[in-house]
């Protein structure tokens, strides 16, 4: 990790975060009443990010401390029984006792407030989900953003500026590395692993966790609470609820009203708190017009296919196939040297594809998320954000540099015989791009950029000698007039593809194929990067 995020792992790992005086009343008053349980205790410290986090501290400081991680906080209160309770109460610094000259009281309390906000929100979506264990989701949510939390306790006023800059415009993120040289999020991280908290933080944390349901959840609760404390009806909250609403396999209608009565109920559970609420922002809502919403500028578009690993239909497949005798006078050319040499055989029959896809398809069965055997790869990240918004930030150059319309990463399935769709950005709600899917058993133009990194622009000019390289049932997915599509490595090993398109094939030029390709390097040095600082400790 960067020296100064190292350095700043260390002085803030044995300084706890201040404890809500309403928790410490309450907890106080419990440990009086010999009939309290630990479930009275755990309702109490679950909506107080500061004196949850001293109770696992409590835990691993133990001089034989726990072998197995705990990870919801019903069995950290049974294991450690009532000594982190009573010095919660006496010794944690209390959040009023912060002074407010820069603000840092009220950054403090906005930043748990939203954690509170996810926590319930995923505790929720969990159940509907049936989610063995919604508790572990709401502790990973309660915590997910410690970092930021430990810097507006113990740098208010570095906190100051950084907000300072976002308020100017600059991405919050960038704002963090000019004033600190890391982001909070990568605080996050270190301070998860120091403290030894319940994985599934540093699941939803790391880049991989945006394609396993249970830290996709958690990074998705804490984005909604995130854009929704300020307004319920913005692009970005509108954006977040159709993707919560894929999530839960819901309508967006039925996911907009849970969550409003989810805010509503959260500010009623906060009833002596102090802390902001969201369900404040829903009193200014107005009926609006049914819209879909546009991705914005810092989330990218969850496909449903990601949250539910749909493939094309038959049908689909069959219509997109040429006719039999028109594949038989086709053969596919050896692919002269555009970036590398590639080579590729003929696609076989799509409907075979279809089948092979099939194969390794998840059926949609009430087990744990993380168990599924279609996880992919791990991919860390370097910048410390999630894959999600580091794909975002990519995305969104290509479309404001290059003005090209729709970008994709897909990702290599565990197995390494699939190459699927997970995040889209720019393409219409029902475009066939969002189920693009090809096995990789045969040779193709996708599993030729696989075998190493590598780039491959498609035009008019070389369009007729290299479509019979792209699988038929792809066509309907991609735009055959011309596309760039780049393989995305992480430490050697090859992870997936990102490919974009315009209807506008002047944009398909050598000057935006040049800025494609570095931007594709740079994602791939970026993850592969993290990934040997985090196996380096």
């Amino acid at each position: 990790m960067p020296a100064s995020l190292h350095d700043w792992v260390e002085r803030l790992k044995s300084q706890p975060l201040p404890a809500m005086a309403f928790t410490q009343q309450r907890v106080s008053a419990l440990m009086a009443r010999p009939s309290s349980t630990h479930a009275d205790y755990q309702r109490i410290i679950a909506r107080d990010p500061g004196f949850a986090l001293s109770v696992f501290r409590h835990l691993g400081a133990l001089r034989n401390p726990p072998r197995e991680p705990i990870t919801t906080l019903a069995h950290a209160l049974a294991l450690a029984g009532t000594a982190p309770l009573e010095a919660g109460v006496k010794n944690l610094p209390c959040v009023n006792s912060l002074s407010d000259t820069t603000g840092s009281r009220q950054g403090l309390l906005a930043c748990y407030s939203r954690a509170v906000h996810a926590a319930m929100y995923l505790y929720q979506w969990g159940e509907i989900r049936n989610d063995p264990n919604p508790e572990e989701l709401l502790l990973a949510a309660l915590l997910h953003d410690c970092g930021e939390m430990a810097l507006w306790s113990a740098a208010p006023d570095q906190m100051a500026a950084v907000e300072s800059r976002a308020t100017r415009g600059l991405n919050r993120e960038n704002a963090a590395l000019a004033v600190f040289g890391f982001t909070p999020i990568q605080l996050s991280l270190g301070l998860a692993e120091s403290w030894g908290l319940p994985p599934l933080i540093g699941d939803s944390i790391s880049p991989d966790g945006a394609f396993r349901p249970r830290p996709l959840g958690v990074m998705l609760a804490c984005e909604l609470a995130h854009w929704s404390a300020s307004a319920w009806d913005s692009e970005q909250t509108m954006e977040l609820i159709e993707l919560a609403a894929e999530y839960c396999r819901k309508t967006t209608d039925q996911t907009a009203a849970a969550l409003h009565a989810m805010s509503a109920e959260t500010a009623r559970r906060l009833e002596g708190f102090n802390l902001p609420v969201s369900a404040t922002a829903l009193v200014s809502l107005q009926p609006k017009e049914k819209k879909t919403p546009q991705c914005s500028p810092e989330q990218v578009r969850y496909t449903a296919e990601a949250l539910t690993r749909s493939s094309p239909s038959p049908e689909a497949v069959k219509e997109s196939a040429p006719p039999a005798s028109a594949l038989a006078e086709k053969k596919v050319p050896q692919i002269a040297q555009v970036e590398t040499d590639m080579e590729v055989t003929p696609e076989p029959d799509p409907k075979g594809d279809y089948r092979e896809t099939n194969t390794v398809e998840i059926p949609r069965v009430k087990s744990r998320p993380d168990q599924e055997n279609n996880d992919p790869p791990t991919a860390q990240q370097k910048s410390g954000d999630s894959l999600q918004m580091q794909l975002t930030r990519s995305m969104k150059q290509l479309r404001d540099n290059t003005g090209l319309e729709r970008a994709m990463f897909a990702m290599m399935t565990p197995d390494r015989k699939t190459l699927r769709a997970r995040f889209i950005l720019g393409a219409e709600k029902d475009a066939a791009i969002k189920t693009f899917q090809v096995t990789l058993d045969k040779r193709h133009l996708f599993s030729v950029l696989l075998s190493k990194p590598q780039n491959f622009w498609l035009n008019l000019d070389n369009r007729s000698k290299y479509l019979p390289a792209i699988p038929i049932h792809t066509h309907n997915a991609l735009n055959t007039q011309g596309f760039f599509i780049s393989s995305l490595f992480v430490a050697d090993k090859a992870v997936g593809i990102l490919y974009a398109d315009s209807s506008n094939t002047a944009n398909l030029n050598g000057e935006n194929f040049t800025i494609f390709k570095q931007l594709s390097q740079q994602l791939s040095t970026e993850l592969s990067n993290f990934q040997k600082v985090r196996a380096a400790g």
